[in-house]
């Protein structure tokens, strides 16, 4: 009778939306991404200096990823092509320059891997690739699925931390860092949402699990060169 009322209770629950967060993190391949969250709001402990610098560590370890995972699966032009932008990027002085060019490095990068991860011979690439690339592309997926669940607990954290921070005008000059950390953090968990959706592919084909908190240690990666 008790596993009954429970059974009810939890079918009620997920009816009235309260796992909603569930489906999409299961289909992702990204471990409890929706009850994991709401565990997840002490992180920074409510302190704008906690929850800028973790949001910079996510930011760091996802651009690293997706920087392995174009060079994993793009072709040898497109990857070439990019570096060479982003070294652009990083030696030009002049600001909006280099703005530009990060830019034009985020748009090759999710034109690359969304071609390169739409494609129908993506499982036969993966294949033919060695011991050693496959896992290079095993870390970057999962280190790239680890910064999503880092960003969407730093998303779940903003509002409130916002709001907390509003009520205090000492905070004010923190709270205009917060609320572009807060919009970058968005922004970023738009993007790579466009493609997470193939991540348990390359999970099972190079047989590595996707993290199961964000609480996870990120893999080592050693990128090998393509043949």
């Amino acid at each position: 009778m008790l596993k009954n009322q429970k059974t009810k209770l939890l079918i009620a629950l997920i009816a009235l939306g309260v796992f909603s967060y569930a489906p999409q993190a299961i289909s992702f391949g990204l471990g409890d991404i929706g009850v994991g969250s709401k565990t997840t709001s002490a992180s920074t402990g409510g302190d704008p200096d906690a929850f800028i610098k973790t949001a910079a560590s996510a930011e760091k370890l996802m651009n690293e990823s997706v920087t392995h995972l174009v060079k994993s699966l793009a072709s040898k032009k497109e990857s070439a092509d990019i570096e060479a932008t982003m070294k652009a990027a990083n030696t030009t002085t002049d600001a909006k320059e280099k703005q530009a060019k990060e830019t034009e490095v985020k748009k090759s990068q999710d034109a690359a891997l969304n071609e390169a991860l739409n494609s129908a011979d993506l499982k036969d690439k993966i294949k033919k690739m060695d011991s050693k690339q496959r896992e290079a592309l095993g870390a970057s997926a999962f280190n790239f699925s680890l910064a999503l669940l880092q960003d969407k607990s730093l998303s779940d954290q903003a509002s409130g931390l916002i709001s907390s921070m509003s009520s205090n005008p000492m905070n004010a000059t923190k709270l205009a860092s917060v609320k572009d950390v807060a919009s970058s953090v968005s922004n970023q968990i738009s993007s790579a949402s466009k493609i997470a959706g193939k991540m348990p592919d390359i999970f099972t084909a190079v047989g590595v699990k996707a993290p199961a908190t964000k609480d996870d240690k990120p893999m080592v990666i050693v990128q090998t060169d393509k043949e």
